[in-house]
C-alpha cells in the first residue's frame, strides 16, 4: 500500500467506487419492465430484490475488498428497504430526491464500515481501485449520461404538456441530450470552455427561430430550458472533478 495513500483518500475513493456502482445498478442495469413491477407489487415484488442485489454485487465487485462480503450484504439490505418504501409514495420530485439522498447515506455508511478497522488491503488489481482519476472521469460521465436525464425530465416535466410538441423521433431528446452532456464534459476536462460557448450559442441559434416565429413557441422554450439545465450540470460536473482530483 501506498504510504501517500491516507485514510481520506481511501475513504473518498471507495465512496465514488461504491457511488459508481449505485448509479450503474440503480440507473443503467435496471430495465424500467423492474420498476413498473415494483410499483405493482411493492415488496413482494422479485424485481425489487433483484435490483438490490445487482447493486449489491456491483458493489462488490468494485469495492476492490473481496474478501469483505458481509457489507455488501448490508448493502443489499439497505437498498432494499429503501425502494420499499418508495413505493409506497407518489413518484414526485421530492421522494425521488429523498430517495436518493437515502441512497447516499448508506453508501456512505457502508463506505465507513470499510474502514472501522483501518484501511484494507485491496484483494487484487491496486493499480485500478487506487486510481482516483479512473474512478472519478467513470463516475462522471455515467452520472451526467443517465441519472441527470432523469433529473432534468422530472424538474421539467411542469412544462412538458404546455409546451405540446409534435412528436418527433423516438427517444430522440434523449440522446441529444446525452451527447450534449458528453461533450461538454469533456469540454471542461480538456479546459476547453471555448468550445463550450460554441455548442450553446449553435443549440441556441437553432431554436431562436421557433422562438421569435412564435409557431412553437412553447415548445422551443421547453427544450431550451431543458437545455440550459443539461449544459449547467455537465459544467458542475466536470468543475467538481476537476477539484477532486486537484486534492
Amino acid at each position: 500500500m501506498n504510504p501517500e495513500y491516507s485514510l481520506h483518500s481511501a475513504y473518498l475513493l471507495l465512496m465514488i467506487r461504491l457511488l459508481t456502482a449505485h448509479v450503474a445498478g440503480d440507473f443503467i442495469f435496471q430495465p424500467k419492465k423492474w420498476i413498473e413491477k415494483r410499483s405493482l407489487k411493492k415488496w413482494k415484488s422479485i424485481h425489487l430484490y433483484l435490483n438490490a442485489a445487482v447493486v449489491a454485487i456491483l458493489s462488490w465487485l468494485m469495492s476492490g475488498y473481496f474478501h469483505i462480503w458481509y457489507i455488501p450484504l448490508l448493502i443489499f439490505a439497505m437498498h432494499a428497504a429503501t425502494d420499499i418504501l418508495k413505493t409506497y409514495r407518489p413518484d414526485t420530485n421530492r421522494v425521488f430526491i429523498t430517495d436518493q439522498v437515502l441512497h447516499l447515506l448508506a453508501t456512505g455508511f457502508a463506505t465507513w464500515l470499510y474502514f472501522i478497522n483501518g484501511i484494507p488491503e485491496i484483494s487484487c488489481c491496486e493499480w485500478l481501485f487506487s486510481s482516483m482519476e479512473i474512478w472519478v472521469y467513470t463516475f462522471s460521465y455515467l452520472i451526467i449520461l443517465w441519472p441527470m436525464g432523469i433529473v432534468i425530465a422530472k424538474l421539467t416535466s411542469q412544462w412538458q404538456q404546455e409546451a405540446q410538441q409534435e412528436a418527433g423521433l423516438k427517444d430522440a431528446g434523449k440522446y441529444i441530450g446525452m451527447l450534449e452532456r458528453l461533450l461538454i464534459l469533456t469540454f471542461v476536462f480538456l479546459n476547453q470552455f471555448s468550445a463550450i460557448g460554441f455548442l450553446v450559442a449553435a443549440k441556441s441559434i437553432l431554436r431562436f427561430g421557433d422562438i421569435k416565429e412564435g409557431s412553437n413557441r412553447k415548445g422551443a422554450e421547453y427544450i431550451l430550458i431543458g437545455t440550459m439545465i443539461s449544459f449547467a450540470a455537465a459544467i458542475f460536473t466536470g468543475i467538481v472533478a476537476k477539484w477532486i482530483l486537484n486534492q
